[in-house]
């Protein structure tokens, strides 16, 4: 659409409090959100925490790590800020280990050593859990040595010359280091994360079977108060498009204050459930993997509070969808029309993210048809997308010209157009 306009301490409120003090501290209390009253570990998660993928060499999605969501730069060398900002971190992961961590792929949790001498980490103890840990001392590495007896799996952080990295690379599943340095000569059987990755030739010089993460793949990191809720959406973009329906589920765990939004979009003609959900969670499982992943997107592309120029992207990807999915029926293989119902669906996500097609496809691990026919709609093979243009623009002479082409009559085309119009506007009215 290139021509389209967390020793460990009681929870309280919320709040773990890992460091030095006697008494419990509630996280929320401390940042002064609100004035006695601390709020729920939902709307803590929803504020701060976010998935940050990680991506093999080509480009596909391997692990996500915990982070922060928008960090204040103020936090970088304040010792009580960096204290907040682990406890926030760990009381999301706390909850979301206790409403049940589930996905087939890793989860990284940076943490501080300190927390290593707490009962912390056997408290949320769990197979897909990878603790990454910068090695400061004979201690820290003695007590990752003594956990990981126990099942804990560690990410120590290699940073020039630390020997106790250097000397023990054999030993760890996982071995993350910047994208500055040059691969060890001992580290054949090190499996590494690179952080940092901006340039393309990076890739060529680590061993096959790393992991990257960077802004060759995502972008530019938005941290930007104004700018969270457009980073929150690109996450549930790239969840929904590369990963299964139980990591989806764990998103609105982490966002439910986007779960009001999935369910009206659920409970509308979108998500063709038989009856209505009560709930996001038993809204995903009700629509099944793919028509979930589809309402996702158009939650993505709206946003959880949409504006008229968000509505609109939704608005326009889903009659788009419904179009040319209906038309590509009408002569092609039922897996070419899943193809086109996709391509209408994210027509508008450059535009709605304002980034380039390039940056998506490595962000959303998008199929090769799909990211041919986002990078240059005016290419033959889009003469789909071309006729829902057309329609769109009521232009007559292109549209008699593209049904010609296709061998579809005008009126089939016309009661195509007309669905999905109508489904958009019922779309339209579940966002407003």
């Amino acid at each position: 659409m290139s021509n389209d306009k967390l020793t460990p301490a009681p929870i309280v409120g919320g709040g773990i409090n890992t460091g030095s003090f006697e008494q419990p501290v509630v996280v929320t209390q401390m940042l002064g959100i609100g004035p006695a009253e601390p709020i729920r570990e939902e709307t803590l998660r929803a504020r701060f925490l976010s998935f940050e993928p990680l991506f093999d060499s080509a480009s596909g999605l391997a692990a996500y790590e915990l982070v922060l969501r928008g960090r204040l730069a103020a936090a970088e060398g304040d010792d009580a800020l960096a204290q907040m900002d682990e406890d926030m971190l760990l009381t999301g992961l706390y909850s979301l280990v206790q409403d049940g961590l589930t996905g087939e792929l890793p989860l990284l949790v940076r943490v501080n050593p300190g927390v290593l001498f707490t009962d912390f980490p056997a408290q949320v103890n769990h197979p897909n859990l990878v603790w990454i840990v910068a090695v400061d001392s004979e201690a820290v590495f003695a007590r990752m040595l003594a956990l990981r007896d126990t099942g804990l799996h560690f990410c120590p952080i290699l940073r020039g010359g630390d020997p106790h990295v250097v000397d023990s690379l054999d030993i760890w599943p996982h071995v993350m280091c910047s994208a500055a340095l040059a691969p060890p000569a001992q580290a054949a059987a090190s499996h590494f994360i690179i952080e940092g990755v901006a340039q393309a030739a990076t890739l060529e010089r680590w061993p096959e079977g790393t992991w990257f993460k960077g802004s060759l793949f995502t972008g530019e990191t938005l941290t930007r108060e104004e700018d969270q809720s457009l980073a929150r959406r690109l996450d549930l973009l790239a969840v929904a498009m590369r990963q299964p329906l139980d990591t989806l589920i764990n998103f609105f765990k982490l966002n439910p204050d986007m779960g009001q939004r999935l369910l009206d979009i659920a409970n509308s003609p979108a998500g063709a459930l038989s009856r209505p959900a009560d709930s996001a969670g038993h809204a995903l499982v009700m629509m099944g993997r793919q028509r979930a992943q589809r309402v996702a997107i158009l939650l993505a592309l709206a946003g959880a509070t949409p504006t008229d120029e968000t509505r609109l992207y939704a608005k326009t990807a889903f009659a788009r969808a419904l179009f040319m999915g209906k038309v590509a029926r009408m002569h092609t293989p039922a897996e070419d029309a899943a193809v086109a119902f996709e391509t209408g669906l994210l027509s508008t996500v450059a535009l709605a993210f304002e980034r380039p097609v390039d940056d998506l496809v490595r962000k959303l691990g998008l199929p090769t048809a799909i990211a041919v026919s986002l990078g240059d709609q005016a290419l033959p093979q889009n003469i789909l997308l071309r006729l829902a243009h057309a329609c769109e623009s009521n232009d007559v002479d292109t549209l008699i010209a593209l049904s010609r082409e296709l061998g579809v009559n005008i009126d089939s085309l016309s009661a195509a157009y007309l669905d999905g119009v109508i489904a958009g506007e019922s779309l339209e009215a579940a966002l407003t």
